[in-house]
């Protein structure tokens, strides 16, 4: 592949994840190219949808937003090296991710149930996949392309399991169940959770918010 094709592909990146107590949205995203940033969000019951509303596409400054030429000369490094027999194809990939997010993460095979050893050992299967994905095959630029977004499918699962796990509480809408914190709670979790991830340490930073009401 070569540097011309790899500045064409989109950069993704996942802002942040918020959970809060009368509304989810998993992730703020944006997708850059050269030239223009366009900004989306998935909807969620109460924060998603209003901002999904209100954002608009803006171009990039040329200064700032312009891909740098030793991330484009990463992009070109890492699409070579050996590939790995099981992971020919991003849907091989994709497969694995959505069987993790099922079977640990409070999944419809587990009734939308979880604990902290399910998530904890999803976690470990999370970051195995993470390294698996360094050795992924794409056979065109459309599969190079769902390699891509692959990767960005795995943070925002990652996003997912790690606030599912630190919110020792059930609250709905989150769309799972804690087996082992059952009732909604109140008195310590009625608040937003934010997160911050190091990419340079892979490490998750995880706080909470408080919730102002502005209408009761």
């Amino acid at each position: 592949m070569t540097a011309a094709a790899a500045i064409q592909m989109p950069v993704f990146a996942f802002i942040r994840s918020v959970v809060g107590p009368d509304a989810f949205a998993a992730q703020n995203q944006f997708c850059e190219f050269p030239g223009h940033t366009t900004a989306t969000a998935d909807p969620g019951d109460e924060i998603g949808a209003p901002y999904h509303r209100g954002m608009s596409v803006r171009h990039a400054d040329a200064e700032t937003d312009v891909i740098e030429q030793h991330q484009i000369r990463q992009v070109v490094a890492d699409m070579g090296g050996p590939i790995r027999a099981e992971l020919k194809f991003p849907t091989q990939g994709l497969q694995r991710l959505e069987k993790i997010m099922d079977e640990y993460v409070g999944g419809i095979s587990t009734g939308y149930m979880t604990n902290e050893p399910l998530l904890t050992r999803g976690l470990d299967l999370l970051a195995t996949l993470r390294e698996d994905l360094e050795h992924i095959g794409a056979e065109d630029l459309h599969q190079l392309q769902r390699a891509w977004e692959l990767k960005h499918r795995l943070l925002a699962s990652e996003s997912v399991t790690q606030h599912t796990l630190f919110r020792k509480e059930t609250r709905w809408p989150g769309y799972y169940y804690r087996g082992d914190h059952m009732k909604l709670d109140d008195n310590d979790w009625h608040c937003f959770t934010l997160s911050r991830f190091d990419r340079n340490t892979g490490e998750w930073e995880l706080e909470k918010a408080p919730v102002y009401h502005i209408v009761d």
